[in-house]
């Protein structure tokens, strides 16, 4: 009997060993994991501020708060001032794309709309929000996703706050970025600061500056413009 119970025990305790560090192995992998992803989503917390000390440079320097005659926009680009346009508490981007059934119609069946909405005193930027509107003429299906970044001077992401709306119902209300999804099977929250996150503020901030470039070069050229007339007069 008691050869036997020796036997079980060299075929047991490798086995029971063996799990141990497979337990072991698969533990330190997910802390490994874990500890990789938190630093790429800090490393993207990164990038986040420094794209909206950019955009809040654009805003200062430019006194866009206070230029009221913004005349050269980028293509579908709207710029409006609000809510008072006297005395405006942000200013919005807005871009704009007509949906069209098929590649030869000319007449649009929806349109997909993007708002980015800058919150400022006109030097420093207190709030960035990002509203992206889809809607269907046909079937009248709208769908809004609104994206709210309350702290947009603070390296922290995590108060960034998202609402989805489909058809008036709201599927996700007011959700805190810092409790969505981040784990090695699906790494939701680095996903949306990695491919929504920065590369809007990287257009946002592009075309903050094609505008006041624009703009500027359209200033020089009218006073240019004065000039020579003035010039020419002088030969008579």
């Amino acid at each position: 009997m008691k050869k036997i119970c020796a036997a079980l025990l060299v075929l047991i305790i490798p086995i029971l060993l063996t799990a141990q560090d497979v337990k072991e192995n698969k533990d330190k992998k997910e802390t490994l994991s874990s500890k990789a992803i938190e630093e790429k989503g800090q490393a993207f917390d990164k990038q986040i501020l420094e794209l909206n000390k950019n955009i809040q440079s654009v805003i200062a320097n430019a006194n866009l708060m206070s230029e009221k005659g913004i005349k050269t926009l980028p293509y579908q680009t709207e710029i409006h001032f609000g809510p008072d346009k006297e005395s405006p508490k942000y200013i919005e981007v807005v871009k704009h794309v007509y949906i069209k059934n098929g590649m030869f119609s000319t007449a649009p069946v929806g349109f997909e709309e993007k708002i980015l909405r800058i919150y400022s005193d006109g030097k420093t930027v207190s709030q960035l929000e990002t509203i992206v509107r889809k809607k269907n003429f046909k079937s009248e299906d709208e769908e809004i996703v609104t994206v709210l970044d309350p702290s947009p001077a603070s390296e922290d992401t995590e108060d960034v706050v998202i609402t989805h709306t489909l058809n008036k119902k709201k599927i996700i209300d007011q959700k805190k970025l810092g409790t969505v999804l981040n784990n090695a099977d699906s790494p939701i929250k680095n996903e949306i600061k990695s491919e929504f996150i920065i590369p809007n503020l990287t257009i946002l901030h592009k075309n903050l500056l094609f505008i006041t470039e624009s703009n500027i070069k359209s200033a020089k050229d009218v006073d240019a413009n004065a000039s020579e007339f003035l010039k020419k007069s002088t030969l008579y």
